[in-house]
């Protein structure tokens, strides 16, 4: 669906975030199973891979990273994630966290990033805790939050589960740090997007960690 003008969120596993202006960017890619789906939605909007300018990754679990080497195939993106996971993606180092070692097929990272850093239209905003170099993105022009697995919203706004945070204290400390910015909406990998308050909503989760 389209959640705000220019950005739409596709239903998968884990949900995937096209943001399309005068650029096209995809953010985190779910599983292998649903890169079928990403391509769909892609031709549903009249793009195609070949399309896209980036490929933000917000961390190295299967469910955001599976389908990213179906889609760059035939894709000239770049693939951008924090440096810190860059080599957990490309499989240069094996993940040693939960859910366990990684089987995605290895997938070069083009560009590493670092906190605050603005890339192809949106800030990083580096929210480790739930993997080593978990990071959110901001996309100022339009105060929205893509958070990646920072929070969760399947059942009110939440930490991720524990037992898939390799740092469940750093997780609780990103999600204050998201507290602190404003923003008026928001998307998660796992539950309903916010439309509206959505700081507001961190800053009472804030208080209650």
């Amino acid at each position: 669906m389209e959640f705000l003008k220019g950005v739409h969120v596709i239903e998968t596993y884990a949900t995937t975030t096209l943001v399309v202006d005068d650029r096209l960017v995809l953010v985190d890619t779910s599983s292998d199973a649903d890169g079928g789906k990403i391509l769909d939605y892609l031709a549903k909007v009249k793009m195609k891979p070949k399309d896209l300018s980036t490929i933000f990754i917000t961390h190295t679990h299967p469910d955001h990273v599976g389908g990213l080497a179906s889609i760059k195939k035939d894709s000239p993106a770049k693939v951008a994630a924090h440096r810190i996971e860059a080599d957990f993606i490309s499989r240069k180092k094996m993940w040693d966290g939960p859910p366990g070692p990684q089987r995605h097929t290895p997938t070069p990272v083009d560009v590493s990033l670092d906190d605050g850093q603005m890339y192809d239209g949106l800030r990083v905003i580096f929210t480790p805790g739930h993997t080593r170099g978990s990071m959110s993105l901001l996309d100022e022009t339009r105060s929205l939050l893509i958070a990646g697995d920072a929070a969760n919203n399947e059942s009110g706004l939440r930490p991720m589960d524990d037992r898939y945070n390799i740092d469940p204290k750093q997780h609780r400390q990103s999600i204050k740090k998201l507290a602190a910015l404003h923003f008026d909406n928001a998307i998660f990998g796992h539950g309903e997007p916010i439309k509206g308050d959505a700081s507001a909503k961190f800053a009472e989760l804030a208080k209650r960690l």
